[in-house]
């Protein structure tokens, strides 16, 4: 495959990503930002600011692996039997009870402690107003979308005791990062809904069945194949004792430029095509620079390259690639 038609791979899938989050499509993550925003300045005056979004499939068996397990835990139900839930950290908790019972929220961090009653009573009316508001913002789209109807249940001890209350074999966990008040807190609320099959269709003949199931030609298959793309900010090299010895809280020397020089990187190692990281309505984005492909590696029977003619001190942290590998770490 060439450059130009790598490029042509590039521009359809920049295509497709711009599509899926074009500010006129109401996608379940953003109905969820909005929802929460509004009810929260409803019910309570408060304003609060949506720093990150993050959405996903969780299998039944690792919900109580994806959930935290501080702050309030509430089963929701909705049309069908259907339930899900509904978890709001310690911050996030803390920051609705000082709001509602002083008028504001304190700043500074809350201790975590354990959800009672009385705590969900003060924030299920919340909960149904943002679910509510939730179902308002998706009902542009019944088929793709269809309205849940979901509302506060009951609270939850524990996630063991969800996972046997949760019937569902597979959910759409929407989790947000939310700072409270001008950056009084910052909690994390996280949603569970139960996956919703596609809807049935009617085969309207055999040989119309047939033919929809197999492509009329091999372009079809390769432009709908799904491609696994690494985006790298820097690359370090580093001597094995020093990683060993990492621990949580050490930080790495990362060049200010990476943000504007992250490149794609292909499955081969192979540099597909520059970008520059951002975000776009509360997502993590990456905005594409060049499609230009690179060289793919060599195969594995070339000639290994020469090694440096004299080894670095153990503490130099040195880029893999890139035009100054002499530079310091800041």
């Amino acid at each position: 495959m060439g450059s130009q038609d790598h490029s042509s791979v590039i521009q359809r899938m920049a295509q497709a990503a711009r599509d899926g989050f074009d500010s006129r499509q109401m996608s379940p993550a953003k109905a969820l930002r909005l929802a929460l925003a509004r009810a929260a300045d409803a019910l309570f005056g408060l304003g609060l600011t949506v720093a990150t979004v993050e959405q996903r499939r969780v299998p039944l068996a690792d919900v109580g692996r994806t959930l935290g397990d501080d702050g309030l835990l509430v089963l929701l139900e909705g049309g069908g039997g259907a339930r899900g839930a509904l978890c709001l950290d310690s911050q996030i908790l803390a920051g609705l009870i000082e709001v509602q019972t002083t008028g504001a929220v304190r700043p500074g961090m809350a201790r975590p402690r354990v959800a009672t009653r009385t705590d969900a009573a003060m924030v299920a009316p919340l909960i149904d107003a943002i679910l509510a508001e939730f179902d308002s913002l998706l009902a542009e789209d019944p088929q793709t979308h269809p309205p849940r109807h979901f509302g506060y249940g009951d609270l939850v001890e524990d996630l063991r005791g969800l996972a046997l209350l949760l019937v569902a074999p597979d959910f759409d966990l929407l989790r947000l990062t939310v700072d409270l008040g001008p950056g009084s807190k910052t909690g994390r609320l996280d949603l569970l809904l139960p996956v919703v099959p596609p809807p049935a269709r009617t085969p309207s003949g055999k040989t119309a069945s047939t033919k929809a199931a197999t492509p009329a030609h091999l372009e079809e298959v390769v432009t709908k194949a799904p491609v696994v793309l690494d985006a790298v900010m820097a690359q370090l090299r580093l001597p094995l004792r020093d990683v060993l010895a990492l621990k949580p809280g050490d930080l790495l020397p990362i060049p200010r430029e990476a943000l504007s020089e992250t490149q794609l990187i292909g499955t081969r190692g192979h540099v597909v095509a520059a970008a520059q990281l951002g975000q776009m309505n509360g997502w993590r984005a990456l905005r594409l620079i060049s499609g230009g492909a690179m060289p793919l590696p060599d195969t594995p029977d070339a000639e290994p390259a020469p090694a440096p003619s004299s080894p670095r001190k153990g503490t130099d942290l040195v880029p893999l690639s890139g035009p100054d590998q002499s530079r310091e770490p800041a």
